[in-house]
């Protein structure tokens, strides 16, 4: 003899009417009543989890670094187009050292957001 499960709690659900109608046609075509096709949809999807509160604090605070490296890039062009010494080296050095940081820091931050 098997046993059935008795529901004893209920929950509402809002749709509109063509909603409604898709998931009842969606239901029948599966054989299942109404619920019994929600819950199946409900149980077999896989739900991300929500990242830590900490990752998205640190994904902030990596994007300002981000924007923090880009604002120094732009002084540095400013001081070159207003003709102050800053030799070649030096600059270039300095850019490719600021787009490995800001390539770091992009990675990260798809990191630590991702579930």
């Amino acid at each position: 003899m098997t046993r059935t499960k008795t529901r004893t709690d209920r929950q509402s659900l809002w749709l509109t009417p063509e909603e409604k109608e898709r998931w009842r046609k969606k239901a029948a075509t599966a054989g299942l009543n109404m619920n019994e096709y929600i819950r199946s949809c409900v149980e077999r999807r896989a739900i991300a989890p929500v990242p830590p509160e900490v990752n998205r604090v640190t994904a902030v605070e990596l994007g300002r670094i981000g924007i923090n490296l880009n604002q120094l890039v732009r002084a540095m062009n400013t001081a070159i187009a207003s003709g102050q010494e800053i030799s070649d080296v030096d600059v270039k050095e300095a850019l490719s050292q600021v787009k490995e940081v800001d390539k770091a820091v992009k990675k990260i931050q798809l990191e630590l957001l991702r579930p």
